[in-house]
């Protein structure tokens, strides 16, 4: 009897381990974070140094009540991981999946690796990092970068939308990348995040100090604003326009902003009553002193939509009806006087007056890129076709 006894206790301790196990597995925390780390490119040794910062900032984290997740693929051994602590408060990795190598910027890849790590570890809410180059809403066909490079494979915005819907709904997507802080980028992703956070120009070489931004991820509340805020105060702390920056000394500034998905439906409808009001019969467009992020000695892709829609309408009654719901879209813009630029490798000065979101601007002398540019969501909502263009 003595000996049952015993037996059904360990058989009950047991039990219960296992099912401790397993709820700590898929229990739903506060939330989950996972930064997708697409370097199979030029910023792989950028990358690995990323990793590090994201670990440190790891340790600032409430773990038990959080998920930090990361995705790395810089050409080889691509893995998925969870960063968590020890019993003693070290950060240490805990292997989800392993791969071959692979195009990590591959539809159904992408996918299924959204698919492991939300529903291995779900939570009350969800953030995602995306850390690559960047292209904004640019095409395939311009042999160029959109989001994201991995050797010679490239992902559209398009692409990238349908890679998402494996994920479930993001408060926000804060792009580590160039020029993602495009009006047709945010416009084509608005049902995936509640905020989205990127930059209009290119960006520094070391990405994010992650050291500090992995704990604002996980704030309870504005956790985009927080980010964007201090990633600009730590790069603002380092500018110094008489130093030419390197990506182990960057000193050539930094510009960023928050965009409010919920109001860019409001936005294009805006957009969509000036358009074709000042532009018909696809007239060429006057861009003199309209901010430019893009600094191609010829081809231009990236203006300021704010100072587009100011030159358009000469900044009358029309520019101030449509500039009230700007601000709510665009909720936070920030930039140093200049921006560093590797297309010219030098400072160029941003216009303070700017609104910190990109648009492209068809011209007469980019007839495929225009075409291109008709199949984007934004051109339809904002009122492209009714000018001719």
């Amino acid at each position: 009897m003595k000996y049952r006894i015993i037996s059904v206790f360990l058989c009950l301790i047991v039990l219960l381990c296992a099912c401790a196990d397993n709820e700590d597995e898929i229990s739903v925390k506060k939330r989950t974070v996972l930064v997708y780390v697409a370097a199979e490119n030029t910023l792989r040794s950028l990358a690995l140094n990323d990793f590090v910062e994201v670990k440190e900032g790891t340790e600032y984290i409430n773990a038990a009540e959080n998920n930090m997740l990361v995705y790395i693929d810089t050409g080889s051994e691509p893995r998925l991981v969870r960063l968590t602590k020890d019993k003693s408060g070290e950060v240490v990795e805990e292997l989800i999946s392993e791969y071959e190598s692979q195009n990590s910027l591959d539809v159904s890849v992408m996918k299924d690796i959204m698919s492991t790590a939300f529903q291995k570890y779900p939570a009350d809410s969800y953030g995602l990092v995306l850390w690559s180059h960047g292209e904004g809403w640019l095409p395939n066909e311009t042999n160029l970068r959109w989001w994201g490079q991995d050797g010679n494979n490239f992902m559209e915005i398009a692409q990238l939308h349908e890679a998402l819907q494996a994920a479930p709904h993001f408060d926000f997507i804060y792009f580590d990348a160039c020029f993602m802080n495009s009006v047709e980028v945010v416009y084509e992703l608005r049902d995936c995040a509640d905020y989205f956070i990127g930059c209009p120009t290119e960006t520094p070489g070391p990405g994010a100090p992650y050291q500090r931004t992995v704990p604002l991820l996980f704030s309870k509340e504005d956790a985009p604003v927080k980010v964007a805020q201090d990633y600009f105060l730590y790069y603002k702390d380092l500018y110094d326009e008489n130093v030419k920056p390197s990506n182990m000394n960057w000193t050539g500034g930094v510009s960023i902003g928050v965009i409010k998905s919920d109001e860019l439906d409001n936005l294009a409808v805006a957009t969509a009553k000036l358009l074709p009001k000042y532009i018909q019969n696809k007239q060429s467009i006057d861009v003199t002193d309209v901010m430019c992020y893009d600094k191609r000695s010829y081809y231009k892709y990236y203006y300021d939509l704010d100072r587009f829609i100011y030159k358009l309408t000469a900044g009358n009654g029309d520019y101030a009806e449509w500039k009230s719901v700007f601000d709510k879209a665009a909720i936070l813009w920030l930039s140093t006087p200049k921006n560093f630029s590797g297309l010219i490798k030098g400072l160029f000065t941003m216009d303070e007056n700017a609104g910190g979101l990109s648009t492209y601007i068809p011209r007469s002398y980019s007839s495929s890129l225009n075409e291109a540019y008709r199949v984007n969501a934004w051109y339809q909502a904002a009122g492209w076709p009714q000018t001719g263009w």
